[in-house]
């Protein structure tokens, strides 16, 4: 994998949205220990591969100055082939946060450096393992069965039904910078933060 940027939603919405996310399932046959570990729900910005010490710097310099919260509108629910994205939501690419990822890739690209997000913007709910893949469409259907994903009457969006909780999206409040590296419980986050509105 390499570092990352995820925009991050704001505190309360954050443990509202964590509070609904797919939990691993108690089956007859084990699961693979990589399917349904717990993170930290976000969109990536951007990724770069750790290939110098001085990566992280960068990283942090190429988030615009004086960068203001951004909205995530919810737009889909989606089950995808990778496991990065095996259950997620499309998110509405607004021009807000379009132009917040091309801001930061052009700033990346004067340093040498290649970043990726494929598929941006998307939330991830879970990750599923291949070995486990045939669980992606059977989660994403246990959403919609609970209530948990509700489509809109004009099917150009969705919420999420955390309790009494219904969230249609998310203000994406910090960036945050991770090392993603290993097994997902184990990506580190580093201390450094960018809370949009003040740059640090």
């Amino acid at each position: 994998m390499g570092v990352s940027l995820w925009l991050v939603p704001a505190v309360g919405q954050m443990d509202v949205i964590k509070s609904c996310l797919p939990r691993r399932p108690s089956i007859d046959h084990p699961l693979s220990p990589r399917s349904y570990p717990a993170f930290i729900p976000h969109i990536t910005l951007a990724t770069v591969p750790l290939s110098d010490p001085g990566i992280p710097g960068v990283l942090f310099d190429a988030v615009p100055e004086n960068q203001q919260p951004i909205r995530a509108n919810f737009q889909s629910l989606a089950v995808g082939d990778h496991y990065f994205r095996s259950v997620f939501i499309d998110i509405q690419p607004t021009q807000e946060l379009v132009q917040l990822q091309n801001q930061i890739f052009t700033n990346l690209h004067r340093h040498g450096l290649e970043p990726s997000a494929p598929r941006f913007p998307h939330m991830s709910l879970c990750y599923i393992a291949d070995e486990d893949k045939s669980h992606r469409d059977r989660t994403a259907q246990a959403l919609k069965d609970t209530g948990v994903v509700r489509e809109a009457v004009d099917t150009q969006s969705i919420s999420l039904q955390c309790g009494d909780v219904s969230l249609p999206g998310f203000d994406g409040a910090e960036i945050w910078m991770l090392k993603c590296d290993g097994p997902v419980e184990t990506w580190e986050v580093d201390e450094r933060k960018v809370k949009l509105g003040a740059k640090f």
